[in-house]
């Protein structure tokens, strides 16, 4: 029997022999750096650097190839200019390595000559049976192997898995979603893709357990057949959101020289988007602010969302979204309303509607948590946005808390999801807060109130897509 994908892909995202072929001990070279990942990134496997012109590198014995090296390698990773890697490959191929990762540039991306090379090394690796990362990419890493092979700094764990086709700007997006508190499970650069395709990574997401969302930067699809085979597969057991750039013609000419992708009309993708189940996002930073809500809360019953605001402007714009969106913002029932007038707001409150803006008129941050544990068991709700209960200090901190503890409790209390509105990113939040007990239990928060519509959006999106799948 063929491999299958986990036997494939498991020696590099689960590497415990790592051999870097283009170690140095002079920074700022790519074998300084990956090194530099491996020595002081915690990883508790073998690490041996090649390079025969050093003795050692980073206290470590330098060996001069492969076959020199006394251990079965899972990983060989390659840093070196792009004329050596076809012959460094073969050597490494005969010293029984498991896997490779082609950092060099200079391949299909760079033109003929390119392409002629990255050719004879498509065929040198697949005549061997091994599998391949890049070439002309940034690496990789993987939070629960402790694998860092990437200049993308590793992030806190978490259930989001990140496949990106740009290497340094995938590492710019994987630093805003750090500075959002949001945590990744592994990060790939796919780079020119000459062997791995997003397809093959899509697939090994998908069965891997640390992983419940599968996020991609994707430019261009390089079999459409097997990317369509591997996604539909996907979407019946965890969300995939991609970002794909190149609308215009400029940014098709811009993808073609940057990885030497082949472009999908835009059109086009977007209707492959709708029958296969991929929720599309359309900025880079809607892919982790969805990603985020899809990982953490639970698939909303209905489409109805209720929103709960200190600010009447925040209920105007994500009431505003969610139409644009598609969603629902309906009237509560008449009984709820005359609830919460008579036992919850103050006196001079307007009428609770939905949205329901309490402004100046809450009495305590308690209020927050009445008034969301009084409409998150109607019917007409599936999902509620809720700006956090105010912070207080000295004797009222413990009043934020237990608002925010009830509120918290509310998605397994009814099955709805909650999304924090109004929200500022935290990644260290200060213990006994507010929004370290939404961050604890996994109510993902967000600052623009578009954000937080747009995240309600993916998740009614997905729920449908799960609906859909399952009568089939």
């Amino acid at each position: 029997m063929p491999p299958t994908i986990a036997e494939q892909l498991d020696p590099i995202f689960k590497a415990r022999s790592i051999a870097v072929i283009g170690a140095s001990n002079t920074p700022p070279k790519w074998g300084y750096s990956i090194m530099d990942r491996l020595v002081n990134g915690g990883f508790e496997g073998s690490i041996f650097p090649v390079n025969p012109r050093e003795s050692r590198i980073m206290h470590l014995p330098s060996y001069p190839d492969v076959a020199s090296i006394p251990e079965t390698i899972d990983l060989a990773v390659f840093a070196i200019p792009a004329h050596l890697v076809p012959e460094a490959m073969q050597e490494a191929i005969a010293a029984n390595i498991r896997s490779a990762l082609v950092i060099s540039a200079g391949f299909a991306e760079a033109g003929d000559e390119g392409i002629l090379l990255q050719d004879r090394l498509t065929a040198i690796v697949r005549s061997a049976g091994i599998r391949m990362i890049g070439p002309n990419c940034n690496g990789m890493w993987s939070a629960d192997a402790k694998v860092s092979l990437s200049s993308a700094k590793p992030i806190k764990p978490g259930s989001i898995a990140f496949v990106s086709q740009s290497g340094a700007f995938g590492g710019m997006l994987v630093s805003q979603a750090e500075e959002k508190g949001y945590g990744l499970s592994k990060f790939v650069s796919s780079g020119n893709q000459a062997d791995l395709s997003e397809a093959d990574y899509i697939n090994y997401l998908a069965q891997d357990a640390s992983t419940k969302v599968i996020a991609i930067y994707m430019e261009g699809v390089r079999d459409g057949r097997k990317f369509m085979e591997a996604a539909r597969a996907a979407v019946r057991k965890k969300p995939v959101i991609i970002y794909k750039p190149g609308s215009s013609e400029i940014g098709t000419r811009a993808v073609q020289s940057h990885t030497g992708s082949l472009m999908m009309p835009d059109s086009l993708f977007d209707n492959l988007c709708q029958q296969i189940g991929i929720i599309r996002a359309k900025e880079t930073s809607h892919l982790f602010d969805m990603a985020e809500a899809l990982a953490n809360a639970p698939l909303p019953p209905s489409r109805g969302v209720g929103i709960i605001s200190m600010t009447g402007g925040q209920c105007v714009v994500s009431s505003d979204t969610c139409a644009q969106l598609g969603l629902d913002v309906p009237e509560i029932d008449k009984a709820t309303q005359d609830y919460l007038t008579q036992n919850v707001l103050a006196a001079h409150a307007p009428t609770p509607r939905n949205p329901i803006d309490i402004a100046g008129d809450f009495r305590t941050p308690l209020t927050f948590a009445e008034i969301a544990e009084a409409i998150a068991p109607l019917p007409s709700i599936g999902i509620l946005l809720i700006s956090p209960p105010s912070q207080r200090s000295g004797a009222g901190a413990e009043i934020s808390a237990e608002a925010a503890r009830r509120i918290a409790a509310i998605p397994h209390r009814f099955g709805k999801p909650v999304l924090g509105l109004g929200m500022s990113p935290i990644s260290n939040p200060k213990p006994g807060s507010v929004a370290e007990i939404f961050q604890l239990a996994g109510i993902p928060g967000y600052q623009r109130p578009e954000d937080t519509a747009r995240a309600a959006y993916a998740l009614v999106k997905y729920a449908s897509i799960k609906a859909k799948f399952s009568h089939k």
